[in-house]
Parts: structure tokens; C-alpha cells; sequence
């Protein structure tokens, strides 16, 4: 028995506890009745009979229902199986679910492709380049935005190592700008009097 479909009938162990009932190894059969009896409707019961194909889980089992207690007809029957098919299916076509584990190599194999994609763009559009272009494009690209500056370094301020070529340093504390608001606030009053 492979282990899918091991996995598979303690899953519906677990569901079908008193139900269920093992044939073979790729055979199973689940008593089926209604939680519900329908008012004027006659008991019934069904065996549903479930016939794993070597191909699960890519192909769908073989399903069969037969009257246990009561009776059913071959349309009633045809239409519940077409029913658990669709359902079946819609299962099967759903997808992978998504898990911590199965994420993590989705994005480590995106990440490798992205990167794969990324050089052979640059690779491309350095081929297209002048020598001196190509030059020009490497300096850019391996030049530090101001955020990885300064997380490198939080002491920028004190860093003349960064200065670019013919740059002035200011000095700050030279201009108060606290006599420059008084002074403006003060020509800017108007005054007002009470009298006539």
C-alpha cells in the first residue's frame, strides 16, 4: 500500500470511525445513511464503495453506491456520484496548500530565478553599452543608496569620507534663525486701540 493512500485511510478512519471498512489495500467501502430523516421519506441506506486506481491521487478513484436498506434508482444514483465526482475533482484541481515549509523553497527558488533573470538583463544591457558606458553603469550599481549609508554608518554627520569633490561644509551654528522670527513677527504686528 503506498503511503498516499495509507495517509489516506487513516484520514477517513478518523471521519468514519464506525462506517468505514477496509477491503483491500486499494479498496474501501463507507455505510452511508442521512443525518436527517426526511419527513414521509422511507429509511435508507447506501454503500459507497471506493476503488483506488494505481494512478491516485492524479485519477480519481472508482466510485460505486449500492442500496443497503431501502431503495434507490439508477438516475438518484447516477446524479449523487456525478455529485461526489465534481466535488472530488474540485478537491484535486485545488491546489497545494501553502505552509511555512512549502513557502520558504517557493521563495528561495524565486528569489534564484529572479536573480538568474536580473543578471542576464544587466549582462544583456552591458553588452549594448560603450566601454566607457560600461563603466559608468558599474560605478551607479555598486554605489550605496543613503539608507544602506546609513545603516553602515550612523555617524554621518562626522563622516567626511563621503563628501563629494568641491563640496562646502556648512556651518550651522552661525545662523539663528530664532532673531530672524522676532524680527519678522515684530515689523508684521499691528496694533489696535480701544479708543476712538
Amino acid at each position: 500500500m503506498s503511503s498516499v493512500l495509507q495517509e489516506e485511510f487513516e484520514v477517513l478512519e478518523s471521519i468514519y470511525p464506525s462506517e468505514l471498512s477496509i477491503v483491500s489495500d486499494r479498496k474501501i467501502e463507507i455505510d452511508v445513511e442521512p443525518d436527517v430523516a426526511v419527513d414521509g421519506a422511507e429509511s435508507f441506506k447506501l454503500k459507497l464503495s471506493v476503488s483506488y486506481t494505481a494512478e491516485y491521487p492524479d485519477v480519481l478513484p472508482d466510485l460505486q453506491l449500492e442500496a443497503v436498506d431501502g431503495e434507490i434508482t439508477e438516475s438518484e444514483s447516477d446524479a449523487l456520484l456525478k455529485g461526489l465526482l465534481n466535488v472530488a475533482e474540485e478537491a484535486r484541481t485545488r491546489g497545494t496548500p501553502v505552509t511555512i515549509v512549502s513557502f520558504k523553497a517557493w521563495k528561495a527558488n524565486f528569489d534564484k530565478a529572479m536573480l538568474q533573470k536580473k543578471l542576464r538583463d544587466e549582462g544583456d544591457k552591458l553588452r549594448a553599452f560603450t566601454p566607457k558606458e560600461r563603466d559608468e553603469f558599474k560605478k551607479i550599481a555598486t554605489r550605496l543608496t543613503g539608507r544602506q549609508l546609513f545603516e553602515r554608518n550612523r555617524n554621518l554627520q562626522e563622516d567626511d569620507s563621503l563628501m563629494e569633490e568641491g563640496t562646502v561644509s556648512v556651518d550651522f551654528s552661525q545662523y539663528d534663525r530664532t532673531q530672524v522670527v522676532e524680527e519678522d513677527n515684530e515689523e508684521e504686528l499691528v496694533h489696535f486701540s480701544d479708543s476712538d
